[in-house]
């Protein structure tokens, strides 16, 4: 589409006009350079011939770069600048392929208010940042809330087993061990009101966790090993990253039966 701004036309034109008065001024310093009074005074002929020829050849250059080169730095600079609007709208703060380290865990639950977890059963990264949680959960001003899979719903049970490679039982196993390490956050299991726990028959495609204003998610893998990396991002609150899992979050809530206290 062609760029009309009054703006572009004149710029355009300045340059158009600059451009064509270098070439004039260079092709008749090359003409003028060939004149019977430089045979006897060589070295201002030369200079002169020079100076023509390096105007010729700055024109032509800076036309090059007007065509092609400015016109692709622009549409790369586009590029970037929109990328940078898109990330800034997103909220997107970070994002890796280890959960431990797109935040400073140690930071985030120490100084937090609100902790909301939605995993499957997340006792590696429980027991990673035990102290950090009961800590937590010991300030009055506090509160913590605890979503898991139900271990009372046959096909919750079955989908986690065939997700995470193992036995029905298993399964169970680990979301009752999941459920009790969580209330013994709460003053090591004496109801404070500031540990709280749901369930829900909703199948996980992410565990998140909202710590205050930022949500911090990590995927899980779809392939038979489920070892390795995974992608892991964080998002603030404002952006539209944030909101959509702000809403996931509390829909699954808002579905979902309180189990303790």
């Amino acid at each position: 589409m062609a760029n009309n701004t009054p703006y572009t036309l004149v710029t355009n034109l300045k340059y158009w006009l600059l451009a064509s008065g270098g070439l004039v001024v260079g092709v008749v310093l090359l003409y003028v350079s060939g004149l019977p009074w430089f045979e006897d005074h060589q070295s201002f002929g030369a200079l002169t011939s020079q100076l023509g020829g390096l105007l010729i050849a700055s024109v032509a250059l800076a036309t090059m770069w007007d065509l092609v080169g400015r016109r692709s730095f622009f549409r790369e600079m586009l590029e970037v600048l929109e990328l940078k609007q898109d990330i800034h709208a997103s909220g997107l703060t970070s994002i890796g392929t280890d959960y431990r380290k797109v935040v400073n865990w140690d930071d985030c639950l120490g100084s937090a208010k609100n902790l909301d977890i939605f995993a499957a059963w997340a006792t590696t990264w429980r027991n990673s940042n035990q102290t950090n949680l009961q800590q937590l959960a010991s300030r009055s001003d506090a509160k913590i809330r605890i979503c898991l899979p139900d271990p009372a719903d046959p096909n919750c049970i079955k989908s986690l087993a065939t997700r995470f490679n193992m036995t029905q039982t298993e399964a169970r196993n680990r979301l009752s061990e999941a459920i009790e390490g969580y209330k013994k956050l709460d003053a090591n299991g004496s109801s404070t009101g500031r540990v709280e726990i749901y369930t829900t028959p909703v199948f996980r495609a992410f565990t998140s966790y909202r710590i205050d204003n930022q949500f911090v998610v990590t995927l899980y893998h779809h392939k038979d090993n489920r070892r390795g990396s995974f992608p892991a991002l964080t998002c603030r609150e404002g952006g539209s990253l944030f909101a959509f899992f702000e809403e996931d979050l509390e829909g699954v809530l808002d579905a979902s039966t309180k189990i303790y206290p």
